[in-house]
């Protein structure tokens, strides 16, 4: 997918609303988190349609890097509600992957980056459930 002299370095620092995280806490976050996504009984299920882990985190953390306003290193497209749609994801595993996450980010990082990162995760899930209700009414009209 990349080639890893194109990561920034694990150093490299962004500022998010005033709370700086390197681009090493994101890797760390993202790692961590997907493993256990990975093995958790509830969201294994859906994400079984992930093929190669470590590629899956490296996009993830690319996604977030630039979500925290980085530089662009990769040459990817994001459609995170299609796809979510198509696995089945519902507000219940949501809910489920929310509060892994969370414990996954207060484990690494500190207060303030955690509840800073869970501001933009919770966003992004208000989003993806209000689009997965739209979809979901598009396709039951084509039934």
């Amino acid at each position: 997918m990349t080639d890893n002299t194109s990561l920034p370095d694990p150093h490299s620092a962004i500022s998010v609303n005033g709370i700086t995280f390197i681009w090493n806490d994101i890797f760390r976050v993202v790692d961590a988190f997907y493993k256990k996504v990975a093995i958790n009984r509830h969201l294994r299920g859906p994400f079984n349609v992930v093929e190669d882990w470590p590629e899956h985190i490296e996009r993830l953390t690319h996604f977030w890097w630039i979500r925290f306003g980085g530089k662009p290193y990769m040459d990817v497209s994001y459609n995170p509600i299609q796809k979510h749609f198509e696995t089945g994801f519902s507000e219940e595993l949501l809910e489920v992957w929310t509060q892994l996450f969370q414990e996954t980010a207060s484990s690494i990082l500190s207060p303030s980056q955690a509840e800073t990162w869970m501001m933009f995760v919770k966003g992004i899930g208000r989003a993806l459930n209000y689009n997965n209700e739209l979809m979901k009414q598009y396709h039951q009209k084509d039934k």
